[in-house]
């Protein structure tokens, strides 16, 4: 395995091995920047790796991010990452913004936390429902962010090309969005979003529902998608639940990485997720119902070989559905 990023390494989950220990293999978790979540997320679990499965050093790497992580998979300067299901599944496939890639060489591994698509808006604006965002002038996130990704494959089915985009990061978009100068702001992430947060005390802020029908179009375009809500009272001035769709954030490995070896990792996490919950709230709420959430790739063989040792619901549907 490689382990020469350019990037600066970031050995501080391995700071717990003595220093004698001599690991046969080295582990390269991809993240983002030092201080986001899944830069604590992947330090947490290579802790967790280092303290309980031997042989095996692993580091968590800073990185520009999750698009960026899966190239560095398929260039083979990773052995793990952070990454979006929808990511993971384009780049396992190679279609989507990988087709011409090398297939296969990405597998799942484990669901972290899901992120949930928002389509902001205003009370007394001109969208009232999904169908209304044909032909408006509408916030998509910024160029490079997986966000903006989920947006584009949205308005795809909606409106095709008919409506301008505002291709800004989700603050210039809260910013537009109050101003009068987009109709609709299009993010994909982890609720509550702060600058929504904010949005909400200055306007009266609305979020529109995802229908059942849309979602089964959505899905049927794109597998990784699942259906999950946006609990009532998240912002302020939504009291009820908004039924959306999402993705997971999670880890996804190299096939190349030995079925064994991922076996005692996912073990290891698994065994320790109460320690990892004092890392990040995320690990918390982990369990056996929500470690597949959003995956439309295979899992990889080591870890499904875990999942249906300890009984994960609706594993061998999973396998059926992914080909796995």
């Amino acid at each position: 395995m490689k382990f020469d990023l350019k990037t600066t390494l970031f050995a501080a989950a391995t700071l717990a091995l003595p220093t004698s220990v001599l690991a046969d293999e080295f582990l390269s978790i991809g993240s983002c920047p030092v201080g986001c979540a899944a830069y604590t997320w992947s330090a947490g679990i290579a802790d967790v790796i280092n303290k309980n499965v031997e042989g095996i050093e692993a580091t968590a790497e800073e990185t520009k991010g999750y698009v960026a992580n899966i190239a560095l998979m398929q260039e083979g300067d990773l052995e793990a990452a952070m990454a979006t299901s929808l990511s993971s599944y384009e780049a396992y496939t190679a279609t989507g913004n990988y087709a011409g890639s090398e297939p296969g060489k990405i597998m799942a591994w484990m669901a972290i936390a899901p992120v949930a698509m928002h389509i902001i808006t205003l009370e007394g604006g001109p969208i009232n429902s999904i169908e209304d965002l044909k032909g408006k002038r509408i916030g998509m996130g910024q160029p490079g962010g997986v966000s903006m990704l989920d947006a584009n494959a949205m308005m795809g089915l909606i409106a095709g090309d008919d409506f301008e985009p505002f291709r800004v990061r989700l603050g210039d978009m809260v910013d537009m969005l109050s101003d009068g100068n987009i109709d609709a702001a299009l993010w994909n992430g982890s609720f509550p979003l702060g600058p929504v947060i904010k949005l909400s005390a200055q306007r009266d802020l609305k979020l529109i529902p995802v229908e059942d029908a849309f979602f089964e179009t959505m899905r049927a375009a794109y597998p990784p998608y699942f259906r999950l809500s946006i609990p009532g009272g998240t912002y302020e001035d939504v009291a009820g639940d908004t039924p959306t769709f999402g993705l997971a954030n999670g880890l996804v490995i190299s096939a190349d990485v030995p079925e064994e070896r991922v076996y005692q990792m996912t073990k290891a996490v698994f065994e320790n997720l109460d320690t990892l919950a004092g890392v990040h709230p995320a690990f918390g709420k982990m369990s056996k119902d929500t470690i597949l959430n959003g995956f439309g790739s295979p899992l990889h063989p080591g870890a499904l070989r875990y999942y249906r040792e300890i009984g994960v619901p609706g594993i061998e549907e999973f396998v059926t559905r992914t080909g796995g």
